[in-house]
């Protein structure tokens, strides 16, 4: 699934949406995590046709045997600059869940949500032993902040946190802008990678 949320065009990208336990994406990635003996967090856009083809950002939780073990719904969506996501898909409505897995409880907490600590806490109280943050966001905003708040996470509520941010730039044939009296521009700005893990001692692993 391509940035597109910065754009607010929703065509074609609102195509690529997905059922979240029959889509193409969960059925690949349940072959790889059967194969390899892992548990898989798979990002994507969700497509809900139970109700009314809602849109969501969701990361579904593959279990080491290929099974969908359930899945997590964003629930802290961002309206700030760019970050114009409300105009494709909802909050979620999940909760905080924690899932059970071969290596441990695990949750995942959705890009945007890690700026609000009460988000990480409700994780550590449903038992949580590795939180996730699957991001895509880019160095301007939130590079400052990025190994701060996951390391602050892991400190606050005793559990390992492992943050992850996407790679790379990309350019859409059409200008946008964001009402903040900025030029017009294609493209969203550079996705600064990296993977920060932080254990219990409060370091960064390797």
């Amino acid at each position: 699934m391509p940035f597109a949320f910065c754009t607010r065009e929703k065509t074609p990208w609102c195509e690529l949406a997905e059922d979240a336990l029959t889509g193409p994406t969960t059925k690949l990635c349940q072959e790889w995590a059967k194969k390899y003996n892992m548990v898989v967090i798979s990002p994507i856009l969700e497509r809900d046709e139970v109700h009314g083809d809602t849109l969501w950002n969701t990361a579904v939780v593959i279990s080491n045997t290929g099974k969908v073990i359930g899945k997590s719904r964003k629930n802290h969506i961002p309206r700030v600059g760019d970050f114009n996501e409300s105009t494709y898909y909802m909050e979620g409505n999940t909760g905080h869940k924690v899932f059970e897995t071969a290596f441990g409880r695990i949750a995942i907490n959705i890009c945007y949500g890690r700026h609000h600590p009460q988000n990480w806490m409700m994780y550590g109280i449903n038992g949580a032993d590795i939180v996730f943050n699957p991001s895509a966001t880019v160095g301007e905003l939130s590079e400052p902040m990025w190994g701060i708040e996951a390391r602050n996470a892991a400190i606050a509520n005793s559990y390992f946190t492992v943050a992850i941010n996407r790679v790379g730039t990309e350019s859409f044939p059409n200008e946008f802008s964001s009402g903040d009296g900025k030029p017009a521009h294609k493209d969203f700005g550079h996705f600064y990678g990296k993977l920060w893990n932080f254990k219990l001692e409060l370091t960064k692993i390797p």
